[in-house]
């Protein structure tokens, strides 16, 4: 902004820049959360199956991309949070649902490093046991999902562009409608 004053013109910054929240900047985190929901429905699938034994090499592909997924999932969601809303972590509701965003991942980590060790034979829990394990995970995994979409169309109300606002209404249509 420009101020004009009898003796002199000055610039004065803006307080503070609003950012909007586009379609482009929501891809990295949608696509995060396509992973991870690929994921899910491969162990729901498993899950289903129990009690019978996955075939070995079924293991063993399960653990390299559990394990990949996770990991890139928590770095990939962290980043669009961080991009998203690093300005606004002095508001005490953003801190908290960011702090909330980045225990999830924690969460996540732990149930699947519990998964990890049942497929690659360093626990042997019971089929009811495996079972719960799996479904604990990939539900909370996708509830974790919708919460930080859910966080996003909150936090970020003001700033969404109305495709960004759309195309996050319309995946969690989509998913709760299934």
């Amino acid at each position: 902004m420009i101020e004009h004053d009898e003796f002199a013109t000055r610039v004065v910054p803006f307080a503070v820049r609003r950012h909007f929240i586009r379609e482009l900047d929501l891809e990295p985190l949608l696509a995060a959360h396509a992973r991870l929901r690929g994921m899910c429905n491969r162990l729901e699938g498993y899950a289903d199956a129990l009690p019978g034994l996955l075939p070995s090499a079924d293991a063993n592909t399960i653990c390299c991309d559990l394990r990949a997924v996770v990991v890139s999932h928590a770095r990939d969601e962290t980043a669009v949070i961080d991009a998203l809303f690093a300005r606004a972590v002095g508001d005490p509701l953003t801190a908290a649902v960011i702090r909330r965003v980045r225990a999830r991942h924690i969460s996540d980590a732990i149930q699947a490093d519990d998964i990890l060790a049942a497929l690659s034979g360093f626990s042997t829990p019971c089929a009811e046991a495996f079972g719960y394990m799996l479904r604990s995970f990939f539900d909370g995994a996708r509830q974790a999902m919708d919460f930080t979409q859910l966080a996003i169309l909150t936090l970020g109300a003001g700033r969404l562009t109305q495709g960004a606002r759309d195309m996050l209404v319309r995946g969690l249509g989509e998913r709760n409608a299934v």
